[in-house]
């Protein structure tokens, strides 16, 4: 009874307190997305929920295919293993640089493939402009910030997972709780 719950509420807040700290990372990394394309301060608030909201909807995409992978090929979770541990040892590689917004492969991709404006225009993420869809920076703010944060939110889920502290047991339970618990632990 009352050492099982201790046992319980111990692996709950062990956890919490891991991806909580893991969490702060991101704030440092939304920062410098911020200040890199220079958002006004009226704009930057916005830019944060639609990416958090997006790098959800990314998660919660993320999770159904590869519980769907996992479950028609088991040997795909090797496949996964290598990916996390490729992860670790990239950012281990990239704790003692300074990084490098010019070097992300995917702002190269997306100023390689859309129009992208110069300037803000407001709130608008994207306008038509002499018959042609133009991103605006804000929209590429929003891209980064929502693929960062879930990047980001892999290598928390295998430190958790390696660490022994899913506190969440069931498939079901777990699809759910964890794009909920990314979008609160990040409030």
């Amino acid at each position: 009874g009352r050492e099982i719950a201790n046992l319980k509420a111990t692996e709950f807040l062990t956890g919490y307190l891991i991806e909580k700290s893991l969490s702060v990372d991101n704030i440092f990394v939304f920062l410098m997305i911020l200040t890199a394309f220079a958002v006004p301060a009226e704009l930057q608030k916005r830019a944060l929920i639609i990416g958090v909201i997006g790098a959800v909807v990314l998660r919660g995409i993320m999770i159904l295919i590869g519980a769907w992978l996992i479950a028609q090929f088991h040997w795909i979770l090797y496949v996964f293993g290598a990916f996390l541990l490729i992860t670790g040892i990239k950012m281990i590689w990239a704790a003692d640089h300074e990084p490098d917004l010019e070097k992300n492969p995917i702002l190269k991709w997306m100023r390689g493939h859309l129009l992208i404006t110069r300037e803000f225009v407001g709130e608008k993420l994207w306008l038509t402009k002499d018959g042609a869809r133009w991103f605006t920076p804000l929209f590429v703010v929003v891209a980064l910030i929502g693929i960062t944060d879930e990047a980001c939110a892999v290598v928390m889920q295998a430190v958790a997972a390696s660490r022994g502290q899913a506190c969440v047991r069931h498939r079901s339970q777990r699809v759910a709780a964890t794009p909920l618990a990314s979008f609160v632990i990040r409030l």
